[in-house]
C-alpha cells in the first residue's frame, strides 16, 4: 500500500499536479506549511519524503499551479449530480463523457477539468436555505451545521450543494480510502475552453434555491424622504438599459436569464423580482455571487459605481421626492460597507463555532511581503522626517511590480496602485526613473505593474476615495499605497480622535477584503525624541492607528548619520528583530554591522566591565548554568557585561561556529550547552552538563531524562571525577 501511494504520488505529479499528503479524516493537507504550493509544484524528493512516511491521503492543490485545474464538488451525497449531468448533456452532449468524476467519502461527486484561462477562487454554485426549530447545533448528511436567523428571526442554516474547488483551494481525491475514480485519470484531465467551463458552471448556479437580497448601497441621504434609488428600484426598468450594454435575455417567466456582452451560449445571470443576480466572473463591472438591486444596477452601468451621481441623474428623471438637507453629522454611512463575498455570509453578526472555523480552515492569507504583510491585511509606515519615506515608498512600489526583496524581505510580485497627495506627477515619475538607475533596472520590467494617482492639488478624503475603489475589480492590485494617508482624513476628524480614526482603518480593512489586496499607509513620526517609545506607540495622531492594523512598520533614526532603525508589530506572523538600514540615496540598505539598539536620543551604553572572549563567554554565560535558554544567556550576559541582546546574540552565534557551545532542542524550547571535550556529541553533552551541575543526581533519571542507557552516563561520571582528579593534582 504505502509503495503504491508513493507511484500513485509520482504520477500526479508528473502529470503537472501539486499533490501533497492528506489527512482523510480532518480533509486536509497533512503538511504544516503547504500554502508554498499554491505557486510551485513540489519535488521528487519531496513527494517520496511525504508518502514513505507512511500517509494514506492524497490531495491536489487546484488552480494555476496545477494547470488551471478547478475541481466541481457535489455534496448531500450528491443530491443534484444527476440534476446536473441533464442539464450539461442538453447543452453540449459530448463535454461530460469528457470530464474526470470520483465518488467521495461522503458519497458525494467530484468533477475535475482543467482551464485555458484562468480559474477563480472557490465559489459556492448552489445553496439552499434550511429552516430550522432553534439555534441548536444541528447535524445534516455528516456536517455540523449552527444554525443563524435571518432578517425576520428566524433559525434557518444554509447547505451547500454545489461549490468549486479553485485558485487557492485543494481537494482531497483517490486513492484515499472512500474516493474512487468513476471516469477518466486524473493523470489526464481534459482542458475546457472558457465558454465550456462557463456552461458547467451555470448549469450548477440554475440549481441553487438561494439568492439573497442586494445590499442597501449609498445614495447622498438620509433623510425620511423617497430617495431617488429606493424609487427607482420600485418603479425603474432596468430591462432597456441591460440590453444597450450588450445583455441579452435569453429566457424569459418569473426567472430571466441573462448573457454578458461577449458570449455567445448560455447565460450569466438572472433578474427575479428586481433582483439581478450575476454568477459569472467575466460580467465586469459586476462581482460574481452578488445580487444587485435595479439602483445598484443602473449606477455601475451609467456612473461606475457611482452611487452618488446615479443618485443625482435620476433625481433629475423624476425619481424620488425633495428632502430637507440632512447634517453630515446624521449621514449615515453604513451603506458604504460592501456587499458580502459569498451567497453564505447572508448575516454575519451571528457567532461560529470553532468547530466550524477549523473544519473550513484554509490557512493564514497570501504572503505579499513575507515577515510582514499579507493579502486583506493592513501596514503603516512610520518614519521621522527627512528620512526619505517617499523615495522608500517608490522602492517598495519597484519591488512589488518586479519581484525584488525590500529591505531584505520576500517579495511576491503583483500590481501596484500608489495614490500620492504630496508630490506632483512629474516628481513621482523622475524619483521612480532614478531607483531604476540605482537599482540598475530597466524601466519596462516593472511599470506596467505600478499605476500612480496622483492628488495633489486634487486631494480626496477617504470616503471619495471609496468611489475609486468601489470602481476596481477585485484582484486587480496587489497592494495600494496611500502617501500619505493624513492628507486622506475628512473634514471635521482629528487625527487624535480614537473612535474616528479606528472606524476608517475599519472602512480600509472592508475594501482591502473586497479588492483582495492589502493597504500600505505612510504616516509621518510625532514631535520629539522617538528612541524611548514603544513601537507601537510612534506615529503621529491617535494610538488607535498602531492597534487597528497587522503591520505597524517604525523607522527610526540611528546614532549613525544616515543610518536608521527598522521594526514593526506583527500580527500575524513571527515577531521580528529590529535591524539597521544605511541611506545611499535614492536606496536604503541593511547594514548588518550596526547595533539597533543604537537609536538616536538614546544614552551611549556604559563599556563592558571587563574584555571579555568567546570562550570567558560561554564559560560565565552557558557553561555555568546549562542547559540554559537564550533568555537566561542574555540576562546573564547583561548582569556581567552589560551586553546588549543584539550583542549577546552576535557572541552565540559566533560560539557556535566555533564550535564552543551545541544548540539543540529540549522538551519544546531550543537549548544551549558549553562544548566540553571528551564528551560526545549533543547527547553526551546534556548528560555531562546535568552530572556536572548535580553530582547527587541518580544515574538513572539521568539516563531516562537523556535519551541514552544507564551504562553510557556511568561512564560520563566516571569520567568527569578523572578530569577533576587530575585537575586537583595540577592545582597541588
Amino acid at each position: 500500500m504505502l509503495r503504491a501511494m508513493i507511484e500513485y504520488a509520482k504520477h500526479y505529479l508528473n502529470a503537472g499536479l501539486s499533490v501533497l499528503p492528506a489527512n482523510p479524516q480532518l480533509k486536509y493537507a497533512a503538511l504544516q506549511h503547504w500554502k508554498p504550493f499554491q505557486h510551485r509544484l513540489p519535488t521528487d524528493a519531496e513527494v517520496r519524503a511525504w508518502f514513505g512516511n507512511g500517509h494514506t491521503g492524497v490531495c491536489i492543490v487546484a488552480g494555476a499551479v496545477s494547470g488551471n485545474l478547478e475541481m466541481m464538488d457535489f455534496d448531500l451525497e450528491a443530491e443534484l449530480f444527476e440534476p446536473w449531468c441533464d442539464r450539461i448533456k442538453q447543452a453540449d452532449p459530448n463535454l461530460l463523457d469528457r470530464l474526470v468524476i470520483e465518488t467521495s467519502q461522503s458519497g458525494g461527486r467530484h468533477v475535475i477539468y482543467r482551464c485555458d484561462s484562468d480559474v477563480s477562487g472557490n465559489l459556492k454554485l448552489a445553496q439552499r436555505k434550511v429552516c430550522v426549530p432553534s439555534g441548536d447545533e444541528i447535524i445534516i448528511g455528516s456536517k455540523s451545521h449552527k444554525p443563524r436567523k435571518d432578517k425576520d428571526g428566524q433559525w434557518h442554516v444554509v447547505l451547500t450543494l454545489i461549490e468549486t474547488r479553485g485558485q487557492g483551494g485543494l481537494f482531497l481525491c483517490a486513492p484515499t480510502p472512500g474516493y474512487t475514480l468513476l471516469q477518466g485519470e486524473l493523470t489526464s484531465l481534459p482542458t475546457l475552453t472558457t465558454d465550456q467551463r462557463e456552461l458547467l458552471l451555470e448549469a450548477a448556479w440554475s440549481l441553487t434555491e438561494l439568492i439573497p437580497d442586494p445590499v442597501e448601497v449609498p445614495q447622498g441621504t438620509a433623510s425620511s424622504a423617497l430617495r431617488p434609488g429606493d424609487d427607482y428600484n420600485a418603479r425603474g426598468d432596468i430591462r432597456p438599459l441591460l440590453q444597450a450594454h450588450g445583455w441579452t435575455c435569453v429566457k424569459g417567466g418569473d426567472n430571466e436569464y441573462w448573457r454578458r456582452p461577449g458570449k455567445t451560449l448560455g447565460w450569466s445571470a438572472t433578474l427575479k423580482d428586481g433582483v439581478f443576480f450575476v454568477w459569472s466572473s467575466n460580467a465586469y463591472p459586476f462581482e460574481p455571487e452578488k445580487p444587485y438591486s435595479a439602483f445598484s444596477v443602473y449606477s455601475h452601468l451609467e456612473h461606475h459605481g457611482d452611487f452618488s451621481a446615479a443618485a443625482a441623474e435620476l433625481a433629475k428623471q423624476g425619481f424620488g421626492e425633495n428632502a430637507a438637507p440632512t447634517p453630515a453629522a446624521d449621514v449615515n454611512l453604513s451603506a458604504l460597507l460592501p456587499a458580502s463575498d459569498t451567497i453564505a455570509d447572508e448575516e454575519d453578526d451571528e457567532p461560529v463555532s470553532l468547530t466550524e472555523l477549523i473544519a473550513n480552515f484554509q490557512g493564514l492569507n497570501t504572503p505579499i511581503i513575507h515577515g510582514l504583510l499579507r493579502e486583506g491585511e493592513t501596514m503603516n509606515i512610520i518614519a521621522s522626517p527627512k528620512v526619505g519615506k517617499s523615495w522608500m515608498v517608490d522602492l517598495l512600489a519597484i519591488s512589488l511590480a518586479s519581484g525584488l526583496d525590500w529591505l531584505g524581505y520576500k517579495i511576491d510580485t503583483g500590481r501596484v496602485l500608489l495614490i500620492d497627495n504630496e508630490l506632483h506627477i512629474n516628481t513621482t515619475t523622475y524619483r521612480m526613473i532614478q531607483v531604476a538607475k540605482a537599482l540598475g533596472m530597466k524601466t519596462p520590467l516593472f511599470s506596467g505593474h505600478i499605476d500612480v494617482k496622483s492628488l495633489r492639488g486634487k486631494l480626496k478624503d477617504l470616503h471619495r476615495l471609496a468611489n475609486t475603489f468601489t470602481k476596481l475589480k477585485p484582484g486587480r492590485y496587489k497592494v495600494i499605497v496611500i502617501d500619505a494617508f493624513y492628507r486622506t482624513l475628512p473634514l471635521g476628524v482629528d487625527e487624535n480622535d480614537n473612535g474616528a480614526i479606528a472606524n476608517l482603518y475599519n472602512l480600509l480593512d472592508l475594501h482591502a477584503a473586497r479588492l483582495k489586496c492589502a493597504f500600505v499607509l505612510i504616516h509621518h513620526a510625532s514631535k520629539g525624541n522617538q528612541s524611548n517609545k514603544s513601537v507601537t506607540d510612534v506615529g503621529a495622531g491617535a494610538g488607535s492607528q498602531s492597534r487597528a492594523v497587522d503591520t505597524h512598520l517604525v523607522i527610526r533614526p540611528h546614532q549613525d548619520k544616515d543610518t536608521f532603525v527598522v521594526d514593526a508589530a506583527v500580527r500575524s506572523w513571527a515577531p521580528i528583530e529590529p535591524f539597521v538600514i544605511r541611506k545611499q540615496h535614492p536606496l536604503f540598505v541593511i547594514d548588518p554591522k550596526a547595533d539597533p539598539e543604537d537609536l538616536q536620543g538614546v544614552e551611549k551604553k556604559r563599556e563592558p566591565k571587563t574584555k571579555l572572549t568567546l570562550q570567558d563567554f560561554v564559560d560565565t554565560c552557558v557553561g555555568a548554568y546549562d542547559p540554559c535558554s537564550a533568555r537566561m544567556i542574555a540576562y546573564q550576559a547583561e548582569q556581567l557585561y552589560d551586553l546588549t541582546e543584539y550583542k549577546t546574540k552576535e557572541m552565540l552565534e559566533a560560539a557556535q561556529e566555533r564550535k564552543l557551545l551545541v544548540r539543540m532542542k529540549i522538551g519544546s524550547k531550543m537549548k544551549y550547552i558549553k562544548n566540553r571535550d571528551g564528551f560526545g556529541n549533543e547527547k553526551g553533552q546534556w548528560a555531562a552538563a546535568l552530572l556536572i551541575h548535580n553530582p547527587t543526581l541518580d544515574v538513572q533519571e539521568i539516563a531516562d531524562q537523556v535519551g541514552v542507557s544507564r551504562q553510557y552516563v556511568y561512564q560520563l561520571r566516571q569520567q568527569i571525577l578523572c578530569q577533576q582528579t587530575v585537575n586537583c593534582e595540577k592545582v597541588t
